[in-house]
């Protein structure tokens, strides 16, 4: 036998090998697997049928749907290729420890902690700012606009949309008052196709998501998914974007604040325990200066020159201290919380040091001043909304529950499953003894309707806009009145 032929069954054992790792049982998952969709009349009702999902099964489609040519191919271009694998996956995980770097989401499906279930205080602010989004509209939208008038499709987008159904809520708002604009024009709105891209995190349950799209809705439906923080659509191809209750929350945790010689974390601070450290919260303050930043200039690229943006933001009052905020304070307790379980050796300490959620509460003073800065909008209208009833009197136990649906994604990423109950069970109990933080004197938070219009000017690729805005306000500290 020459060289050549025992280096080509060299390399053809080694490819068998390979082949026998990546798809276990292959020629029973294939046969498995061939029947891609059909529908069939089950109980009165058409059910379909997919292919198997995910990339772990021994029988997932993406798994067994190739021949085994295709498989011999893969093979031998992945032992060809895995000294550049190896290292192109070094490089990516070094990528990520850099930027620290999440995707973010809340709580999917329809558990009893679920999003969808628990985010009824974000429906009654959407609810609430329906009537300013119907004026609004009224008044700015202009259909005259070769931008919009050169195609009878308008789209729309939600950024940060989650899994439903607050989002289809704040959707329907925008495309019915779009369509009493036309009206009111003496314009058919028979003649307008609604186009609606729905985005959140990569890691956002978008099979819960469209699984309750409303079925009579009058658009055509799309995910994107990716971060809002950076481009998501081509040039000037929106017409109006949206974002609810979402640029509250950071692009990541300031690398800042995970760095050895900060003192939020070498003293045993985090966001949660050290909501009143004025460091931790200008490192805060500065990252979201700079979301902010880019996510404007991000939607400023993709929507046409006139196009509209309506944001309804979360944040405190000008010269409020966050720490004398009922948020302020419910962060405080859940730090406390992880505290307690840390000193009776549930968790270690080191551990809840380094927990930081990406979050910044804004003022309305400071989100003016970072919109003007950026330049590319005109601020149409900023209103701080009214309270909506379901505000009014919190109940604890629901205001945990809410609490739990939009962290505990983050709380299992850092800690585990194992201290989710027991966590959550302390901070409820926590939050009823504590209940005067929902005292009038300390709802300082505000929610803000922001309407905002794209000027016709052109965007620049070398330009960067970076707000320097200095915060301006004092920062102090709650003591002794925290049942801890």
């Amino acid at each position: 036998m020459g060289a050549s032929e025992k280096t080509k069954m060299l390399l053809e054992k080694r490819m068998e090998n390979k082949i026998t790792k990546v798809l276990p049982e292959k020629e029973e998952a294939n046969e498995e697997t061939m029947i891609v969709l059909k529908k069939e009349l089950a109980n009165g009702e058409t059910k379909l049928h997919c292919m198997s999902s995910g990339d772990h099964g021994s029988h997932s489609y993406a798994r067994c749907s190739c021949t085994q040519k295709d498989s011999m191919d893969a093979a031998r271009k992945e032992i060809e290729n895995e000294d550049t694998k190896t290292l192109r996956e070094k490089e990516m995980r070094k990528h990520k420890e850099d930027s620290n770097g999440k995707s973010y989401h809340m709580n999917s499906g329809d558990g009893p902690y679920s999003y969808a279930k628990y985010s009824r205080y974000q429906k009654a602010t959407v609810d609430t700012a329906k009537k300013l989004l119907v004026e609004v509209i009224s008044d700015n939208l202009d259909i005259n606009n070769p931008s919009f008038g050169s195609s009878n499709t308008l789209r729309i987008a939600d950024m940060g949309c989650s899994i439903g159904p607050n989002t289809f809520i704040a959707v329907q708002n925008i495309v019915e008052a779009v369509t009493l604009k036309y009206q009111s024009m003496q314009q058919n709105p028979q003649d307008l196709e609604f186009h609606v891209f729905f985005n959140d995190h990569v890691a956002n349950d978008f099979n819960a998501l469209f699984r309750s799209l409303p079925p009579s809705r009058p658009y055509f439906a799309v995910g994107v998914p990716g971060s809002f923080h950076g481009r998501l659509f081509p040039k000037s191809s929106l017409h109006i974007v949206h974002s609810s209750y979402a640029p509250h929350w950071l692009s990541k945790v300031p690398k800042e604040v995970m760095g050895i010689n900060f003192p939020g974390s070498k003293n045993g601070k985090n966001y949660c325990t050290s909501s009143t450290d004025e460091e931790v919260l200008e490192v805060f303050s500065s990252q979201y200066k700079k979301d902010v930043q880019n996510f404007l200039t991000a939607r400023a690229q993709e929507l046409v020159g006139g196009g509209l943006m309506v944001l309804l933001l979360t944040g405190i009052q000008n010269g409020a201290i966050f720490s004398e905020t009922c948020s302020g304070m419910v962060f405080k307790l859940f730090g406390s919380c992880l505290l307690d379980m840390a000193n009776a050796g549930l968790v270690s300490k080191e551990k809840v040091y380094s927990f930081h959620l990406p979050l910044y509460y804004t003022t309305p003073k400071e989100t003016k001043a970072l919109i003007e800065k950026n330049g590319y909008f005109n601020i149409e209208r900023i209103e701080i909304l009214a309270r909506p009833v379901e505000h009014e009197s919190p109940d604890y136990r629901i205001c945990s529950f809410h609490f739990r649906a939009a962290i505990e994604g983050f709380v299992e990423e850092h800690f585990g499953k194992d201290i989710i109950e027991e966590l959550f069970e302390r901070y409820t109990n926590k939050l009823g003894r504590n209940s005067f933080i929902f005292d009038e004197e300390y709802r300082k938070e505000v929610n803000l309707f922001i309407f905002l219009r794209r000027k016709n000017i052109e965007y620049s690729s070398e330009e960067n806009p970076e707000a320097e805005i200095e915060h301006g306000e004092g920062w102090g500290t709650l003591k002794g009145q925290l049942d801890v």
